[in-house]
Formats: C-alpha cells, structure tokens, sequence
C-alpha cells in the first residue's frame, strides 16, 4: 500500500473549508449570535411574564411569537454541531483522490493543517497532536505525564518524515477497516516505525499491542459517546417504557407485585450497556430456548464469573430484537424470592402465591421468567427454607412458560444432580472466564467508575497490572469479579492511605503484597540478596544435603526473576531418604528463610490418609446435598502462597496419590464439591522414606550422587512403590543422604543453641557448652539407622534433665550462667 503515490496538501479540500467555517463560526459569528441570543432570550423571559401577569398589555405580543423566540435560541447548537458531521463526508473526485488530507477527521485536519500546509518537522507535527484531545487521553492512559510528553518531544531524535508518519496512518486506518484516519492512527503509526519512540516504549515498559489497545479504547469510547448523543436512535428509545407497556402481557396481578422487568436493570446501566464476551454462552441460552426437546434454560458458573451479565446479554438481544427469532421482543421478567416467600406463614400459602405468579407468566405467553440463584427455590431438609422443587417441576413441564435460572457450581452438584426430574427439564450452560482481551476491555469500561468513586486516575499499565497479578495470586476466585474488585480496593486503599491521585502498576502490586501476604511485586534489593543467598540461609538449620537445597533454592530464584510463566507450582520436591537426616527440617527451614516463619508451612502426615475414604477428608464432598470442606482444599485456599509439605507419603492410598498427578502438572485440583483449587503460587515438598536401605548401601559403598539417584528411581518404581508418572511430575527427586558422626555432632550444636535460647527466654538462665560436650553427645546419639532423632532425645535425657533438676533446687536462679562440662552428662 505505501508504493503508491500520496499527496498531503490541505488546500481546497472539504476539510480545509470545513475547518474555515468552524473558525468563522467560532469566531465573530458565534459572538454576534450569542449576543443576540442573549437579548431575545432576556426579551422573551419579559414578554412571557407580562401574558402571564398581564402587567404591561401594551407589550403584549402573540404566544407564537414568544415560542419562536425561544426556539430560535436552541438552533446554535444543532447548527454547531452540523458542520462536524460533514467531515465524515468523503470527496469523490478523481483528482483528490490521493490526496490523504481528504481522509483526515476534522480534529486531525485541524491539528495537522499548519503542518503540511509548509515545510515542517516531524517534531513540529507530535507537538501539534499533543495538544488534541485524542493525544492527552492516549498518552495520558499510557502513563506518560505532560511534563514527560513536553521533555519527550524536546529531545525528539527521529527522522520520520510527516509525509511518511500520514502514509502509515493511513495503512494502520485501513487495517482497522476505517477510511478515516484519526490522531490515534498516527500516534499508533508513530510507535510503531519510529525507533526514537520504540525506546520510550521500553523505558516505560510498554510494548505496541499496549499502544494498540489505548487507541481502540479511545475510539471505542468515542463511539459509545456518538451512540448516546444520538437521541432519535430507535435503540435508545426501547428502553424508555413506552405507552402501555404494562399492558403487553395482560393483567398480570401477583406478577407484577413479584417481579421486575429486566429491562430496567439495562436501563440502569446506561442506554448503552456494554456485553463484553459470553457470545457463546448467549448463543447457548437462546438455541436452549428454541429448542424441542425443552425450553428452559439453567446458567452455571462460579461466582463473580459473570451468569448474571449473560444474561443480560441475551435480554439485551431479545429487547433489541437481534435475535432473529420468535423470542425478540419478549419481556424477560426477574422474581423477586425474597418477596415472593416473604410474610407467608404456611406451605399452603407459599404454593399458592408461587402458582399464582407462574400461572400469570404462563397465560401471558411472551413472557421469560429470570430466576436469579434458582437453588434458593430447591432447599429441601434445609432448615427455614422451603423447598418449591415440585411446583418448579409442573412449571418446567409446561410449554407456555420459559425460565432462565442461575446457579454457581457447589449448588448444582447439590440440589440438581442429584434430581434427574430436573435434568431432564433444564439445560445447563456453563460460564467460562472472559479471555485476556475480553478482560482488559471490561476493566477499561468499568474504570471511569472506579475514577470517579476514589478520585484518581488509572493509566493502562495499571489496568494490565491488575489482570496479570489476579491471574497470577487470586487463583480461587474467577474473573470478572476478582479484576473488578482488585483495582477497585487497589484504587481505594492507594487514593485514601496514601493520598495518591494516580494509582500505578506498582501500587497494585504493593495492595496484593499486603493485602494477600505474598511478593507481588519485582524482588527488591533485600529480597534479591535473600533469595541469592538461599542456600547458605539454609544451611544454617540443615547439615548437608546440598543438591536438595540448591534445588529447592533454584526454583524459588526461577518463579520470583519470572523466568517461566507457568500455571505449576512454584517448585515441587520429592525428598528420599532415611529418616532423621533432616528432609522436614529442609521444608520448615525454606518456609523460615524465604516466607518468613515456619507457620507459613502446611504439613499433612499422610499416614492419616491410608483408605480410600480418606480422599473425602482431603479434598472434601458433598454428601446428600452437604458440602463438606476438606483439610487441604481449605487450608490453600485461605493461604494460596505457601509451603505444602507431604510427609512419609509412600503411605497414601493410590487414589490420593493420583491427586498429584494434576496438581503437580496443571496446578489445579477439583474439590469435592466441583470448585477448582489452584496450586501455582505453592512450593510442594512431599517425603518419603522408601529405599532407605538401598540409600545407606550405596552411600556406604561409595557410590556417586547421580548414581545412587538413578538406581533409587528404578528400584521405587520396579517394586511398584511409585509409578513412572508419579516420579515425574515433580521438578525435582532429591536423594538426602545418611548422616556422618560429624554432621551428627553439628545438629547437636543447633539444637542445643535452639534449647539455650529457650532457656534464657523462659527463665532467664545463661547456659553455654564446650565442644567436646557435643562430641560426646554426638557419640551417644549417633545412630545410621535413624539419623538425627536419637540426638534429640540424648539432648532431652543429658541436658534437659539434668538443667530441670537444678532449677528445681534452687542451684540455677534468673540471672545465673551456667557451662555444661563432660562430668555433667557423664552417665
């Protein structure tokens, strides 16, 4: 396209006289009009006084005439407003046709004109769209501030010609299907060729698809503001009630006492509601309506994801009549429960005054029942509720009468499933998340809501923030709802605790740091220098086992420097090895070193978990229409960011360890109750004790790391211990080695440093030890079989009890010190 020939010459082109008469009109014409306006006006206020008083009949004039006075003080406005529709007018002139300024918009025209009308820079031509309106929202909405715009086009280096950056425009107007081009065209254009500009895109973090967005945002909303201004348009005058619009479906009593017209609730949200995806879920609804084989229609979905608006989308086509079918323009009407059972006293009443309603809607016959959270009308066994199913049933069965409920999920599986009447009278149609895209366009038409109740403005980084990390932290909640409410309690909590005006892509990330207790932002310098030094952190608690650490501690440097953008956890281990050499000393160290205590560390003894109806106590269940809750769905969802550990899970029933299988490859797991769980911002560690004595042969036999790993893999797998598909879903199989005595000797200095200090804390008593102590202990409690643990209780039996034996007789008081010698533990 830009190998033909263009000319730019403003001259004699509609827009150059378009633009003349705009400032004719603007100028001396509108002044004199006003003025006159103005005298008719206070002319008219006095005529009109005196007809009513009769004050001064001698200036008694027509009541015509006084109505065209006032009328004419109304026609400046359409008469300004004509002149810009004309510049949609397009020359057809052979001789203009490639002429690109006869396809300039006026706000462009008027912005460009000086500039291709004379020789001119390309500096000159930005700063000539940076004073239009389109510009500041543009670069307004991708953070760039007029102070940096001013500073930007002071330093501008580029060599891209006006004549070229038009050409583009040009292109990029006639890819988006326009044969207008607009400022956003060119600003698009700009960013997308000019190297100059492609370097403050990565200075700001910005990328072209960001530039691309905020352009289609700005002409989306321009449309939407046309549309509404159009005030004879047939759409708009739908939603206005109309003559005798409580007569089109008859006299309908207890109908209209119980219910409201969905069409207020459009009319609510503006004229022009705007439906952003849920094409195929409206599509389903409607197909679901026409079809043979039932008329009724159940939507499911998570909450917050969205049932409602589906509906309304569809309420919208029907009221609208875009349906192309029997349903277009039929009422949907939504019942009101809460009213509807409300100071009823007997079951008699209730099916009485339920019948009643549906009987009207049946004898209407264009009428479509909406019945928002339909499970509130199947509660059977619950107290306080009562329980319409088998009038619901008669309703359903009958042709006259179509309704659309909404259910979320845990209720679907607890009150429809198990009804087969009701399963083979409904369609169920499930609500899907909105994409990215569809996503970023709901935020960007809810945003001047959120503007206007907090008082500050929201940048489109800010915007693209808030989706990522809700993807990314608030996993067990569905969009829309959880994007919407992050940057709506983001915005709120930055404007009112720090008095910010403008809330940025780093205060969304510091609102879920806080709020949700996880590093949502990029990895400060104390962060950075934690997560670098890991290993020796570590170490501090851990005596050896090198290759488990450093690959625990890769992993967590992985997911914090985003080098994978994965829906798996973090990290996930299998720890092998025999007990006591420090494998749940390894989990409860990381949980301390990197999360910030050991208490951010989930542990499940899977010894309790060796049936197979344990699966239930884990993930939960619904039981006769009861959901009950299971330990380690519960425990992630109120702490999505921390360390799962597994503890000796060779002893599981299969059926759990099948679990892992999706957890560990999809990061996700469907409860009991049909709820997804996600699992990406965990770190699973799981243990086990298996091929322990295998360990300890090769270990003593010399072998090497990877040797003694590789036959351990195999030995598990050949004696059916783990499956093949098992193994592999963790990212890594750590083998933890027997304790030497020497490393024995060191776990004896940590835990007699952990029994000094809480010695001094609990009673004040300064303890200390020499070395050979330790060596001495180590000598006790040595022990290949079991590790560390005999250590423990060697400390327990030489130190803890011999320090409780003086302190109950008086010999160690608060303050004292005290060093342990060889003839104190000697037996």
């Amino acid at each position: 396209m830009s190998e033909k020939k263009y000319i730019i010459k403003p001259k004699g082109t509609l827009q150059s006289k378009l633009l003349m008469f705009d400032a004719f009109w603007r100028g001396c014409l509108v002044k004199a009009v006003s003025i006159l306006i103005l005298v008719f006006g206070v002319l008219s206020i006095l005529i009109l006084a005196n007809n009513l008083t009769g004050a001064l009949p001698q200036y008694k004039l027509n009541n015509g005439v006084v109505i065209f006075i006032i009328a004419l003080g109304f026609m400046e406005l359409p008469l300004f407003l004509f002149h810009k529709d004309l510049a949609n007018i397009q020359s057809l002139k052979n001789d203009s046709a490639d002429n690109l300024f006869n396809r300039f918009d006026l706000d462009l025209a008027k912005a460009t004109s000086g500039i291709y009308s004379k020789e001119a820079s390309t500096k000159d031509l930005i700063l000539s769209l940076s004073k239009t309106h389109d510009a500041n929202f543009i670069f307004f909405r991708l953070g760039i501030g007029e102070k940096n715009l001013e500073e930007i086009i002071t330093h501008y280096t580029g060599n891209y010609s006006p004549q070229d950056i038009a050409i583009k425009a040009f292109e990029t107007a006639t890819e988006k299907g326009r044969s207008q081009i607009q400022v956003g065209d060119f600003i698009e254009s700009i960013f997308k060729t000019d190297a100059f500009f492609q370097e403050i895109l990565n200075i700001y973090k910005l990328n072209i698809s960001d530039i691309q967005r905020v352009v289609d945002w700005l002409n989306r909303m321009k449309e939407e503001i046309k549309t509404k201004n159009v005030l004879l348009s047939a759409n708009n005058f739908i939603f206005t009630g109309g003559i005798g619009r409580d007569w089109a479906y008859g006299y309908t009593l207890f109908l209209k006492h119980f219910s409201y017209d969905i069409i207020n609730i459009i009319k609510d949200n503006g004229l022009n509601l705007e439906i952003v995806g849920h094409e195929r879920e409206i599509g389903a609804i409607k197909e679901s309506l026409l079809s043979n084989s039932g008329n009724n229609v159940l939507v499911v979905g998570e909450p917050g994801v969205g049932k409602r608006t589906a509906v309304l989308g569809f309420a919208k086509q029907v009221t609208e009549g875009r349906t192309n079918s029997p349903l277009d323009h039929r009422h949907i009407l939504q019942i009101d429960i809460d009213s509807l059972l409300a100071g009823v006293s007997s079951p008699g009443e209730i099916t009485e005054r339920v019948m009643s309603v549906f009987s009207e809607a049946s004898s209407a016959g264009n009428v479509i029942i909406y019945i928002e959270n339909f499970q509130n009308m199947l509660s059977s066994g619950d107290a306080g509720r009562s329980d319409l199913s088998q009038i619901l049933l008669q309703v359903l069965e009958s042709p006259s009468i179509s309704i659309i409920g909404t259910c979320d999920v845990a209720s679907y599986h607890q009150y429809i499933v198990p009804n087969t009447a009701f399963n083979q009278r409904i369609t169920r149609v499930d609500i899907a998340e909105p994409t990215e895209s569809e996503m970023l366009e709901i935020l960007e038409n809810v945003v001047y809501q959120i503007e206007y109740r907090t008082k500050c403005m929201i940048p489109y980084a800010t915007i693209k923030q808030t989706y990522t990390l809700g993807e990314k932290y608030l996993l067990n909640m569905p969009n829309p709802e959880k994007s919407i409410n992050l940057l709506d309690r983001a915005a709120a909590f930055t404007s009112s605790k720090r008095g910010q005006t403008i809330i940025g892509a780093e205060d969304i990330a510091d609102y879920v740091s806080e709020k949700f207790n996880v590093p949502a932002g990029d990895a400060e310098t104390g962060e950075r220098q934690k997560l670098l030094s890991l290993e020796a952190e570590m170490h501090k608690d851990v005596i050896g086992q090198d290759q488990a650490i450093s690959a625990v501690a890769n992993a967590l440097r992985r997911a914090r420097a985003g080098v994978v953008n994965s829906k798996k956890p973090i990290g996930s281990f299998l720890f092998l090895g025999p007990t006591g050499v420090g494998k749940t000393e390894t989990a409860k160290s990381l949980a301390r070193s990197y999360f910030g205590g050991a208490d951010r560390m989930i542990r499940f003894d899977m010894s309790e978990y060796q049936n197979r109806d344990d699966i239930y106590r884990f993930i939960g269940s619904n039981i006769r229409g009861e959901n009950i809750p299971g330990a380690l769905t519960t425990a992630i969802r109120e702490n999505p960011f921390s360390l799962l550990l597994f503890d000796e899970i060779e002893k599981a029933c299969p059926e759990i360890l099948d679990l892992f299988l999706q957890m560990l490859d999809e990061g996700v797991i469907t409860d009991g109750t049909g709820r997804k769980v996600s699992f990406s911002n965990c770190i699973i560690i799981a243990t086990s004790n298996a091929g322990s004595d295998l360990i300890r042969n090769a270990i003593t036999s010399g072998q090497d790391y990877n040797t003694v790993k590789k036959d351990l893999i195999s030995y598990l797998q050949d004696k059916g211990i783990y499956r093949p598909e098992f193994l592999n879903r963790f990212s890594t199989v750590a083998v933890f080695s027997p304790l030497s005595e020497n490393q024995i000797q060191q776990v004896a200095g940590f835990m007699f440093e952990d029994l000094k200090a809480d010695i001094f804390a609990n009673k004040g008593i300064s303890i200390d030890v020499a070395p050979e102590v330790l060596a001495i202990l180590a000598k006790m409690g040595f022990d290949p079989q079991m590790g560390a643990r005999p250590m423990a209780r060697v400390i327990q039996e030489k130190i803890e009890d011999m320090l409780a034996q003086k302190i109950l007789a008086g010999e160690l008081n608060r303050g004292d010190s005290f060093a342990i010698t060889p003839s104190e533990i000697q037996p």
